[in-house]
């Protein structure tokens, strides 16, 4: 069962402020957005949710002026002061993208559940584990960015800070047991400086469609003309793409093209809505497609020789067999890209200094991997 937590709504600069001064107060707090981009082309922060002391406030960032939350950042940045998270990937991208908000000490309640080898590492999963606690499945695919929001909304958002400090101190408790504490901090530290990326559209993202390479010629001429309107639509009309038009109604109408509205209305996942909206501008673009742009030849990277191959390998079964030896699984302690940048290195430390190989991962497996590196290839 959820207990009652009776969140503090906050959409004015005092608002803010006393949030700020709750989290400052208690040193430790926990700290969690929610977005939109289930809902919207152009995402944004919806909500900030923050947990001091027995006090949920859940911060609408909607109507305030950016610097209206300055004084919570501040607090956010503050390296005396322990950020408490789950999965904290996004969060920290997203706060970065739409506030320029850095986190002083971060700690992430979802990577300490991975560094324990924990299969299971979803928050819902920890906090019934843990406390017996159930979060509301219902609400995960809500529109963040309605307004009012129903006040079991705004205490579903809360729920994903109520509970994290307790959780955070069963899941270090058992770390520091296993030795694993330094490990939490310098991950949690190195995710602190993550920071937003813009990613630029590429020519060929079409073709990231599960099925679009099955499509040649024409029809795939059609699928890309539909992927570009597609998401010239959704900017237009700040949707997701997939809610303007879904990805299996798109490969089937690149592969087979209604002749006309009425056998447009009847491809599955379409129907009569969405004919008399977009039926004509679809029906165009199908029957004069451009043509889509052509996979360059011989730029990709050469395949790696016998050499690499086997060092690779033995690079993988050092790994595998330290990582068994944890309870761990092998991406975590030293993920396959690492691997293959160090066999394709000509020399042993600088292989390992090249690939990023650094703190407690290198302390873990250097020496062992410098050993399978001087074998004979």
């Amino acid at each position: 069962m959820l207990p009652e937590l009776k969140p503090i709504w906050a959409d004015t600069p005092d608002g803010v402020h006393r949030a700020a001064s709750s989290c400052a107060a208690a040193g430790r707090f926990a700290l969690d957005t929610e977005a939109d981009s289930l809902h919207s082309y152009f995402h944004k922060t919806c909500l900030i949710q923050v947990s001091a002391a027995s006090r949920h406030t859940v911060v609408d960032p909607l109507p305030l002026a950016p610097a209206d939350l300055d004084p919570l950042w501040r607090v956010v940045a503050n390296p005396a002061l322990t950020v408490v998270m789950h999965g904290a990937d996004y969060d920290v991208r997203i706060l970065d993208r739409d506030f320029s908000a850095r986190i002083g000490r971060l700690e992430d309640t979802q990577l300490m559940a991975q560094l324990l080898g924990e299969e299971r590492t979803g928050l819902a999963f920890l906090l019934e584990r843990e406390f017996g606690i159930e979060l509301d499945k219902r609400y995960q695919r809500a529109d963040w960015g309605a307004r009012p929001l129903e006040p079991e909304l705004i205490a579903y958002a809360a729920a994903d800070t109520a509970f994290l400090l307790p959780l955070a101190d069963r899941l270090r408790e058992r770390l520091e047991t296993l030795g694993r504490w330094g490990w939490a901090v310098e991950d949690c530290a190195r995710l602190a400086t993550v920071r937003h990326e813009e990613t630029a559209p590429g020519p060929l993202d079409f073709e990231r469609i599960k099925g679009a390479r099955a499509l040649k010629g024409r029809a795939r001429d059609r699928l890309h003309e539909l992927y570009c309107w597609r998401d010239e639509e959704a900017r237009r009309v700040d949707l997701p793409p997939f809610k303007v038009l879904g990805n299996r109604p798109l490969l089937e109408l690149a592969g087979s093209p209604p002749a006309d509205p009425a056998e447009l209305a009847r491809v599955p996942g379409l129907g009569p809505r969405f004919t008399r909206r977009w039926g004509a501008e679809v029906l165009r673009r199908l029957h004069h497609p451009r043509a889509a742009p052509q996979r360059e030849h011989g730029l990709h990277t050469p395949p790696p020789s016998a050499a690499e191959r086997r060092r690779l390998q033995r690079l993988v079964e050092v790994r595998d067999g330290v990582a068994s030896g944890l309870g761990l699984p092998g991406g975590l302690i030293c993920p396959r890209a690492v691997l293959q940048a160090i066999a394709a290195a000509p020399g042993a430390a600088s292989a390992l200094d090249a690939a990023g190989l650094s703190g407690w991962r290198r302390e873990l497996l250097g020496a062992s991997f410098e050993t399978a590196l001087a074998e004979p290839s």
